[in-house]
């Protein structure tokens, strides 16, 4: 089993993200009240679609990475096609303060350079990058650099795994292992042209 990357060149015309949940709810018939129990961690879900023609060189960038993937074994390492930085302001090396499992705040240091600059709501960070527990975190809040060069950061979901003291936060297209859910992959071919490829994924970890 490998880690495949996403390629930032492939061509793709249609790029949606989702959230698939584990949680059940059990409406109660006299009173109307409703109560909801969570059965999983939520998983990222992702489709990519390709033009329905496309040139020979973009048609081979995605067999290459249909055929890399080897169906459903590998991993695809998927970043934000659209938001590949953050729209907030503050960049350089980042560094996590510990964060326990099931933590919705973490503390970054940004470093002083960066005092005053920004994380803005419905930015990506990414933490456990190279290990089995990367998750790929969304930012709930707008926050700035303190002049420490600290920020306090939320996001959704919560942390799956620890973030160890120090460890690296990447906030340039950072990602989320998924895997491809489909038993079969085919493309068209149309006027001595292909196209019409197409992925549907879903978040899964080691």
């Amino acid at each position: 089993m490998a880690i495949v990357a996403l390629p930032v060149d492939l061509l793709v015309s249609q790029h949606s993200f989702g959230v698939r949940r584990y949680d059940i709810t059990f409406p109660g018939g006299d009173t109307g009240a409703v109560q909801t129990a969570v059965h999983g961690f939520p998983r990222r879900m992702c489709s990519l679609t390709s033009p329905p023609l496309i040139s020979d060189e973009d048609a081979a960038r995605w067999r290459t990475l249909l055929h890399a993937l080897d169906g459903r074994v590998n991993h695809l390492a998927v970043h934000d096609r659209l938001n590949p930085e953050p729209r907030g302001t503050a960049r350089g090396a980042w560094t996590a303060s510990a964060a326990g499992a099931g933590s919705a705040v973490m503390t970054i240091n940004a470093g002083a350079a960066q005092a005053g600059k920004t994380l803005l709501a419905g930015d990506w960070i990414g933490v456990n990058q190279m290990s089995s527990g990367r998750q790929m975190l969304h930012v709930q809040a707008d926050t700035t650099v303190d002049g420490n060069g600290w920020m306090l950061v939320s996001f959704k979901p919560v942390l799956r795994i620890a973030v160890a003291a120090g460890s690296v936060v990447v906030w340039q297209r950072p990602t989320c292992l998924m895997k491809s859910q489909s038993d079969e992959d085919s493309w068209s071919v149309s006027k001595g042209k292909q196209g019409g490829f197409s992925l549907d994924l879903l978040e899964q970890w080691f």
